[in-house]
């Protein structure tokens, strides 16, 4: 498969899977080697014009108590929960619980990731096993009923909304560094849909 033919594939995929439940969503995304993915995350792109009218997105700063990631930029998103109906519960809930911001719809799809995570956990005979998991995250573009942030101190320690360059000086992680890049560039084909 081509790969404009592959991106657009997983476009439909992931517009899709925003009415889908989580279980449907690992159903429906599988690994490499068909296995489900042991946790199903979503990120959402917030954009907005900045003073000179290009465009912004808003990265929150994660936490310096955070287990994974301390003092790492990353777009608002998080785990679904058994709780959201669909992903775009997850997006609207996730995006509101770290930024106080309603999410309106969902405009555009900037694709997807995995990344494997491991962490040490106390046993029951009190020494420490080590705990693997395998996490998809999907990656939408929002609009928004506003852009004043409150940023929830339990997760992230500031929150800005900045420019294609101004990101380039931010740590983040390789994966949420080709999200926002992949995000301005889909800015530059796809202004009407933000106006």
């Amino acid at each position: 498969m081509s790969n404009d033919l592959q991106k657009r594939s997983n476009t439909i995929r992931m517009i899709n899977a925003l009415s889908m439940s989580k279980e449907e969503c690992r159903q429906t995304f599988l690994q490499d080697n068909s296995e489900t993915y042991d946790k199903i995350v979503v990120g959402a792109v917030v954009p907005k014009r900045g003073p000179e009218g290009g465009w912004q997105i808003l990265l929150l700063k994660c936490a310096a108590h955070e287990h994974f990631y301390p003092n790492i930029f990353e777009i608002p998103g998080g785990k679904v929960e058994d709780s959201d109906a669909t992903l775009l519960d997850a997006v609207k809930r996730e995006v509101h619980e770290e930024t106080g911001i309603e999410v309106e719809k969902i405009i555009g799809t900037i694709g997807l990731f995995n990344y494997f995570v491991e962490r040490k956990v106390p046993a029951a005979d009190g020494t420490e096993t080590t705990v693997k998991s395998m996490s998809l995250q999907l990656n939408f573009i929002c609009a928004v009923a506003h852009h004043d942030v409150q940023v929830n101190p339990e997760e992230h320690s500031e929150a800005r909304f900045v420019s294609r360059s101004q990101s380039k000086e931010l740590e983040m992680t390789e994966n949420m560094r080709a999200v926002v890049e992949n995000s301005f560039s889909w800015f530059a084909g796809h202004t009407s849909s933000l106006m």
